[in-house]
């Protein structure tokens, strides 16, 4: 899944971002959460997962910033 755009206008790319397949929603009851699974390489995304990709990018951006300066 790939996020485009920033703010309460965030949009979500249904493309795998490993291998550019289709991503579908898929629901997950055991945890009674809404995943998302590509339906070519297997790759799951689900909220953990997102939170944990949006911290370290955010990370990642600011150490990229500082070394730049």
């Amino acid at each position: 899944m790939i996020k485009t755009g920033t703010g309460k206008s965030d949009v979500w790319d249904d493309h795998c971002h490993r291998c550019g397949g289709l991503m579908v929603p898929e629901q997950v009851l055991e945890i009674r959460s809404m995943d998302f699974r590509c339906v070519s390489c297997g790759e799951r995304i689900d909220p953990v997962i997102l939170a944990h990709r949006e911290k370290y990018s955010i990370r990642n951006e600011s150490k990229t910033l500082m070394i730049g300066q």
